[in-house]
């Protein structure tokens, strides 16, 4: 019974110990909750505007028009909105469905070849030392530091000359591997300790192996957080199809031309619709990824 209660009594001070440890001071409360109502704030404003964005999808063109901007619906709930924008958004004999498709394999093989050749750039300018190293490091910080608008024309010229423009071909240019994700990825090699690539050797695994199985694996949190990123930012860009892909428009390339077509005529209802669809690969891609990847990056490899 002794036995019993001194236990008991060691593992409160135990607890109690811990608790102490992590209590906050008042600087750090006091930051946090600015934080947080800061933070509450950006996501009350986002889901507000999603969620009249969403309302007026519904409207009729007049009932928008008259001035029902923040009401529901007064002329009834027009759900073919959504259905109109599979016959009114069409550029270049391309409609919302070739759109759609265009959008998503300009969207993730760019990312993914972005990433996959980012990371092994990055991966061998981190691990490995050769002739060139401080020239490779020079050149990309040069890049992001210094703005070049002068390199679109040449590249534009670049795409023509080799016949990647209106091509699947238009991928080969997102396979340079530098840009800020390169220094990222730099940082977060650099942080992995090497005695895994000591371990695979011992087991007898040569250098792709050792970067494919197991330096990839720990990588893959970083790589899902560019993703992420990379498609919220790129999944309605109209540059690149309107640039090098006019005639393979993507989503964010037809709602750009039809604003620019319909103008003071454009019916809004359709175009809100317009914007709700295109905005679910992105919630979706956010809900899927975001907590495996917060998850992944706590976990670890090495034992004592």
């Amino acid at each position: 019974m002794q036995n019993t209660f001194e236990s008991s009594n060691l593992l409160y001070k135990d607890v109690f110990a811990k608790r102490n440890k992590i209590k906050k001071s008042r600087g750090e409360i006091v930051l946090y909750s600015v934080m947080f109502v800061i933070i509450l704030i950006n996501c009350l404003t986002i889901v507000g505007a999603f969620a009249i964005t969403f309302v007026n999808s519904f409207k009729d063109p007049f009932d928008y028009a008259l001035g029902n901007t923040w009401k529901f619906p007064t002329m009834g709930w027009h759900i073919e909105n959504y259905t109109e924008i599979f016959s009114t958004l069409e550029v270049n004999g391309t409609y919302f469905g070739g759109m759609l498709w265009n959008s998503l394999w300009q969207t993730l093989g760019q990312l993914l070849l972005t990433i996959a050749s980012t990371a092994m750039a990055s991966y061998a300018y981190s691990k490995y030392k050769f002739f060139g190293r401080k020239a490779i490091f020079f050149i990309v910080v040069v890049l992001l530091t210094i703005s070049l608008p002068g390199s679109i024309p040449a590249t534009y010229k670049l795409y023509s000359d080799l016949n990647m423009r209106n091509s699947y071909l238009f991928l080969i240019g997102c396979t340079a591997g530098f840009g800020a994700n390169f220094l990222i990825f730099m940082g977060f090699w650099r942080s992995i300790d090497w005695a895994y690539a000591e371990a695979a050797y011992i087991d007898g695994a040569n250098e792709w192996q050792v970067f494919v199985k197991v330096m990839i694996p720990q990588g893959l949190p970083i790589m899902g957080v560019s993703i992420i990123n990379g498609f919220i930012a790129q999944w309605l860009s109209a540059d690149p199809s309107m640039l090098y892909l006019p005639e393979m428009p993507s989503l964010g390339y037809g709602l750009w031309v039809y604003q620019q077509r319909s103008a003071g005529g454009m019916n809004y209802p359709v175009f809100f619709a317009a914007l709700i669809v295109v905005a679910i690969p992105s919630i979706i891609a956010f809900i899927c990824l975001h907590d495996k990847t917060i998850k992944a990056m706590n976990l670890g490899g090495l034992k004592g």
